[in-house]
């Protein structure tokens, strides 16, 4: 699996009185390496509207293995699977590179809406083309 990586500090709102991240800020993590992701396949928020639909989040799951601390770099990876709907499941990891500890694991699965919020199952044009070529760079051999 091929993953695209971007790196996150830890700032000083993000922890508790301990200087351990709250909970709720690795899915911020999380979302900032989707944002990368599908940055890079012209598929940012704005673009998906642009064509006339939505991506609502359905299912969120996030397993804490450490805890990430004050000032810590963090490198957040995200990849997306392949999926027979049009639906799109990110995978994530956050790891803490200075000294190689896995801090939490995660997925996501959004479905794609048109702007009415009714459901699509299948993606067409060019969206289409953009998250097939998204999912066949994740999911060829690294």
């Amino acid at each position: 699996m091929n993953w695209v990586e971007t790196e996150v500090k830890v700032r000083f709102e993000e922890v508790d009185p301990w200087q351990m991240v709250w909970y709720g800020h690795y899915l911020s993590y999380f979302e900032v390496a989707r944002m990368t992701l599908l940055e890079k396949f012209g598929l940012l928020i704005e673009k998906v509207a642009m064509l006339g639909f939505k991506t609502p989040l359905v299912s969120l799951k996030c397993q804490f293995k450490n805890s990430a601390r004050f000032n810590d770099t963090l490198r957040v990876k995200a990849a997306v699977l392949p999926s027979e709907t049009a639906s799109l499941t990110f995978l994530f990891e956050i790891h803490r590179p200075s000294d190689q500890t896995l801090i939490a694991q995660g997925e996501t699965t959004h479905v794609l809406q048109d702007k009415e919020g009714k459901m699509i199952y299948k993606f067409s044009g060019a969206l289409r083309e953009k998250i097939e070529a998204m999912v066949a760079y994740c999911n060829s051999p690294g």
